[in-house]
């Protein structure tokens, strides 16, 4: 039955949704059209308006829709579009159709739109002049390779001469030539054979370094290829190695190893066949070094330090295409400095970059729409989604389109992913829909076309980096959200997205990271006495727990120590909860996540089909969630209803910052799953009946961190004399989300590592470590809050947006658990002055339960 009638020819009236949440009518059959000023109370109360607004000649009969449209914002003017693509065709520039549709679209707003044309690196010198070993110049010559890059005759040359290389150039520009072929001329000397008895005792001799098991295996057969041409075999040892191939490889060691910082730590905390071998290494190459920022970084610097107290000073060769301050941070996560080989150029065909933000559909309908026509016009796109459930949505909506796509992301099995790989470069799936997983070096075959979410531009430019690596053309779409905070601004503020670069950092003095890690070395092997010597007050505090034992020159590990470190993990992520179907484990998920993914009665997307959770039972190394299988057609998935809670069981230690107290204490967060909204599958924008569960589902972890009181912005207050809860809460909100993300280049670069919880309108601010126990982020903070503070201030009243709640450049942050809602920058900015000036502010350490808290 019609709804709505267009009170002109009475035919039926369609009803749109700007992004702003107003109301759109229009009647497809004599154009009537009309765009309400604010959103009513219910559609049928707007259709009344819209009525009024008729009957009294206030909808403008004159103007065609699209006029409307350009006017009010919601579409880029058909001039300025017809410019766009005027300038880059008078050069010579075909645009393709898919692109050229994109950019006339009538229900999103064109943000920006560039050609990057078909580039290479500059090219070097002949493969036969750069003091390779001769049968790696005869590989070279037998694949087609006559001369090199410019950046890889540099690496080689540096790296030759035994110093310490980081390499920085694009994705698919031959970053692991540069460090390998250098590598294996070097290890040739040691590998020579003399009428069939070998010089020397087969040896490890390189490690090479990956962030991922299956990145490792990726790169295997292209340094296989080079490596056996000089007699150097190689190898990958990981947690997925079988038993039979582990066995063969302590019997007669590869000279190079393909591995991951895990392994390394797990084998040499243990003392394993396998560490004992670590001490021939003489070579580290450690790829996707911006991987290891943060805490992970912190135990990075250690893990390496700890290596080489078993090898002696490694050459150390890092590579990565996307870290911003190689030197700095190669420094900081090494110890020491770096020769830095920089590359901009990379190898890739004609590049179209289109920018869009969606002005009258979802941000789902606009990606589902742009993979249905990239398909259609025969491209093979890769699509990144920030989230599991955004990756297995795209592919669900893009399948009922008629796209043959699959899903590739973490918490499905390792032989499904590979499975996928497989299949996209033989071309039997023609599209993937992927979380960062694919994000790394993996060669899936040739991928035209990229479609990403909003992520930070270093990371967009990785994630670009997978197309038209063979020198094909290739498009690019950065997909803005149509309901966050942060894509709106970056529609009215492009330039601002290209100039938020995210640097990486690293802490080697994290003190939660030290104390495990020097546990560690001391397990490996008894620690010196002029060892670690920027250290000795952890050393000195773990003698005083009992955990190291001081015995002559050396210091050795207590019993204990072992059982301290059997579940710590380096990258500080949680517990793991297996996914049972039908008595079988399909995959799993970490906790948190599980909690809202695998709650009771959740509808869980799992590669592209819908199940039921039965049963979740969090309980340490057996927690796990049992499902059912969901019809087809069954027409809901589900949101969680969720709230954090934090609840101090100690104080450590406090201190006064300024004026204001600051308590680093324990803490248990209480992460809560209370119900759950059914969300229609045919209509996800409308808003679904809440449902809440029997039984709450919750998840405790205990952890560290730092709580204080905020001083109360008094001038906020009366500006928003009406509405003072929502200033108090807004600024309160917004300081935390500063004093996390302002301050990275203080604390080492944890703010991943870190949560914030700010308790409604009391002015309590906490601040913690998101890993199980700590991970020593906060105490990072804690010891260089007046620092922190400064930068915070600093950045928001030097970030020169007007908006009320700020941008991303200031009080916006991508991790905000609450959309990035309820924040306001002046009460901010009042907050953080007030604390500079020395305001005094007290608090007791209480349980407060009557106020919302805010992630």
């Amino acid at each position: 039955m019609q709804k709505y009638r267009c009170p002109r020819c009475r035919s039926k009236l369609e009803v749109k949704r700007t992004y702003d949440s107003r109301a759109l009518f229009y009647c497809p059959k004599c154009g009537l059209h009309h765009i309400l000023k604010a959103r009513g109370r219910s559609e049928d109360e707007e259709y009344m308006q819209m009525l009024l607004a008729y009957d009294t000649g206030k909808v403008d009969t004159k103007k065609s829709l699209e006029e409307i449209l350009e006017e009010e914002g919601f579409i880029r003017r058909r001039e300025e579009v017809q410019l766009i693509i005027s300038k880059f065709e008078e050069k010579g520039i075909h645009i393709p159709s898919v692109v050229k549709d994109a950019l006339r679209s009538k229900q999103d707003y064109l943000v920006a739109y560039n050609v990057i044309e078909d580039a290479k690196p500059e090219l070097g010198s002949s493969v036969s002049t750069l003091n390779l070993q001769e049968p790696l110049v005869r590989i070279l010559k037998q694949i087609g390779i006559e001369y090199l890059y410019r950046f890889q005759e540099e690496a080689i040359k540096h790296i030759l001469n035994g110093e310490d290389v980081v390499i920085v150039a694009p994705t698919g520009s031959g970053k692991t030539e540069s460090f390998t072929l250098p590598t294996l001329s070097l290890l040739s000397t040691h590998t020579q054979e003399l009428g069939g008895l070998r010089v020397e005792p087969p040896k490890i001799r390189a490690l090479f370094i990956y962030p991922t098991k299956a990145l490792a295996r990726d790169q295997l057969h292209k340094i296989r290829l080079l490596a056996e041409s000089v007699g150097v075999r190689v190898d990958v040892f990981d947690g997925d190695t079988p038993k039979r191939d582990r066995e063969r490889m302590l019997l007669e060691p590869p000279h190079i190893v393909l591995t991951n910082f895990d392994t390394i730590h797990h084998h040499m905390l243990h003392r394993t066949a396998f560490s004992r071998l670590l001490r021939t290494v003489r070579m580290l190459v450690v790829d996707e070094v911006h991987v290891y920022k943060g805490t992970f970084g912190s135990n990075v610097y250690f893990i390496v330090n700890r290596l080489e107290r078993l090898t002696g000073r490694l050459q150390i060769i890092a590579a990565s295409a996307t870290v911003a301050n190689p030197a700095e941070f190669c420094k900081t996560l090494f110890g020491r400095s770096f020769k830095v080989i920089q590359e901009d150029e990379g190898k890739h065909g004609t590049l179209h970059f289109t920018i869009l933000f969606p002005t009258l559909r979802s941000h789902r309908a606009l990606v589902v729409d742009t993979i249905k026509r990239l398909f259609r016009a025969g491209y093979k796109p890769l699509i990144f989604s920030s989230s599991h459930l955004g990756a297995e949505l795209n592919a669900y909506y893009a399948k009922r389109e008629g796209v043959d796509i699959a899903v590739h992301r973490a918490g499905l099995p390792e032989e499904w992913r590979r499975k996928i790989e497989e299949c996209f470069r033989k071309g039997t799936i023609k599209a993937i829909s992927a979380t960062p997983t694919l994000e790394l070096g993996l060669d899936i075959g040739s991928v035209d076309a990229v479609v990403s979410d909003l992520v930070p531009v270093n990371r967009l430019i990785q994630r670009a980096g997978r197309a038209g690596r063979r020198g094909q053309e290739a498009v690019i779409f950065l997909l803005l959200r149509d309901n966050d905070p942060i894509s709106q601004y970056y529609k009215n503020h492009p330039e601002e997205y290209f100039k938020n670069i995210e640097q990486a950092y690293a802490d080697p003095h994290n003190p939660t990271v030290a104390e495990k890690q020097i546990l560690a070395a001391a397990l490996d092997k008894p620690i010196g006495i002029v060892e670690f010597q920027e250290y000795k007050q952890i050393i000195s505090a773990l003698t005083s727990k009992g955990l190291l034992h001081k015995f002559k020159d050396s210091f050795k590990p207590d019993p204990a120590a072992r059982r301290i470190l059997a579940s710590y993990n380096i990258r500080g992520s949680g517990e793991g909860v297996s996914i049972i179907f039908n008595g079988k484990r399909i995959g799993e998920r970490s906790l948190p996540q599980a909690l809202d993914e695998l709650h009771p009665e959740a509808v869980y997307l799992h590669g592209g089909v819908r199940y039921r959770s039965k049963m979740l039972n969090i309980d340490g190394a057996r927690s796990c969630a049992e499902l059912e299988h969901l019809p087809p057609n069954y027409p809901y998935y589900t949101r969680p209803l969720k709230e954090e809670w934090p609840h101090i069981i100690s104080e450590i230690e406090s201190k006064r910052v300024y004026g204001v107290e600051v308590k680093r204490v324990e803490l248990e967060i209480e992460k809560k799953v209370i119900g759950y909204v059914n969300v229609d599958i045919n209509n996800p924008t409308a808003k679904g009946r809440p449902i809440l569960l029997h039984q709450p589902v919750t998840y405790r972890f205990n952890t560290k961190g730092l709580v204080f009181q905020a001083p109360t912005p008094d001038q906020t207050i009366q500006r928003y004399a009406e509405q003072k809860e929502y200033a108090l809460m807004s600024s309160y909100h917004a300081t935390e989300h500063l004093m996390i993300e302002a301050t990275n280049p203080i604390t080492g670069g944890v703010a991943d590592d870190m949560g914030g919880i700010s308790l409604g309108t009391t002015g309590l601010i906490y601040i913690y470590d998101g890993s199980v126990g700590g991970n020593g982020a906060t105490k990072a903070l804690y010891d260089r809050l007046e620092e922190a503070h400064k930068s915070a201030l600093e950045i928001v009243e030097g970030c020169k947006c007007e908006s009320e709640s700020g941008c991303p450049r200031c009080t916006y942050s991508y991790r905000c658990g609450n959309n990035n809602e309820f924040l306001l920058k002046q009460g901010a900015i009042e907050v953080l002055k007030k604390i500079k000036e020395g305001v005094v502010t007290t608090m007791k350490i209480k349980e407060i339960i009557s106020e919302k808290p805010i992630v």
